[in-house]
């Protein structure tokens, strides 16, 4: 049994509380927030002790009913506490990106190392059927040499009635914008499926530049992307062109993916998550020689049970380790550079 810390109760934090609460081999002992509303609703809600119910995330490391650690917070506040997590002897998971900016990450990564500790990413749609498939198909080489993909993540979150200036619009808390908390999705899924980064080049723009604050009717200015575009080469010289943005109307949450090798190609929207379209070799005229696959649901896998497994002493197949969060790092880094300096950035 691994006992399960939490720190930060909202947003995304639901999503792990969900799927924790139905792994066997798990419970949530312990919650932080600095927010008293959101503690004690969450508490209440999970029927956890006052004395377990935290203000402070380091008290919540130091509990001695905490085996291992979650961190859903903030991004400039992900690397400092996963570092002091993996001091006190405790695996943690840290949602993407794993910072604001690059900073302390080296730091966060001798200090698993010394530990022999695992550190777990929340690239989410890494567990997605359709996406696991498609690398078993890459990795037994049925597209050939692959050449180029179109990737695109859409949202229309931008435009969110109400929606005011929360953290994820303020460069000091997030670093970046759609960047950081949708693209990292698929520049992880790019190197999981395709191999390393080696040059980028980026644009960016803010579509609604004003907000108003969360605590007063006051206006300001909002501070990172709503939509970046990017083209990347490969350490394999394979082309990857890139859309992430917040403003596409119509759309809640579409991921697209498009992979064409020199003997076929591979294509899935995880609006389905289990299924893929493939064409293998000639093409046929009439249909473009893409047919549906359905994938089989083992393809798939559940988040929360791979980061139990890991606190547990395994390491699951297609494990997305904190070493690869680190990578994806320099990666959004070298974006927000090259569209800052409108010049291309080597990896």
């Amino acid at each position: 049994m691994v006992r399960i810390g939490i720190i930060g109760v909202g947003g995304i934090a639901g999503f792990h509380i969900h799927e924790l609460l139905n792994q066997k081999e798990a419970r949530i002992t312990a919650i932080c927030d600095i927010d008293e509303e959101k503690l004690r609703r969450v508490g209440d809600r999970l029927d956890i002790p006052e004395e377990y119910r935290f203000a402070d995330y380091r008290d919540l490391i130091a509990c001695a009913q905490v085996d291992a650690v979650e961190i859903c917070t903030p991004n400039y506040l992900h690397i400092p506490m996963a570092i002091d997590a993996a001091k006190a002897g405790k695996p943690v998971e840290v949602e993407k990106p794993l910072g604001a900016d690059y900073g302390n990450a080296d730091e966060l990564l001798a200090v698993l190392e010394e530990k022999q500790l695992p550190g777990m990413m929340c690239f989410s749609y890494r567990f997605r059927p359709a996406v696991r498939y498609a690398k078993r198909l890459l990795e037994k080489g049925l597209l050939g040499e692959i050449i180029n993909a179109n990737v695109a993540y859409l949202k229309s979150s931008a435009f969110w009635e109400g929606r005011r200036l929360d953290w994820r619009f303020v460069k000091e808390y997030a670093g970046s914008g759609v960047l950081g908390d949708l693209g990292v999705h698929l520049i992880d899924m790019t190197s999981f499926l395709l191999g390393d980064f080696k040059r980028v080049y980026a644009m960016e723009k803010t579509v609604v530049k004003e907000r108003q604050r969360l605590d007063s009717n006051e206006w300001a200015k909002v501070e990172t992307d709503d939509i970046t575009a990017f083209i990347a080469e490969l350490e394999n010289d394979v082309f990857v062109n890139f859309l992430v943005t917040r403003c596409a109307i119509g759309n809640e949450n579409t991921i697209l993916y498009e992979i064409y090798g020199t003997n076929g190609v591979i294509q899935f929207n995880l609006n389905t998550p289990d299924e893929l379209k493939v064409c293998i070799g000639e093409v046929d005229k009439e249909t473009d020689g893409l047919h549906t696959i359905k994938v089989p649901a083992r393809y798939g896998a559940n988040q929360e049970e791979c980061f139990v497994k890991a606190a547990l002493g395994e390491k699951p197949e297609y494990y997305p380790d904190i070493r690869e969060g680190a990578k994806c790092q320099k990666v959004v880094d070298a974006l927000l550079k090259s569209a800052k300096e409108r010049v291309p950035v080597e990896l």
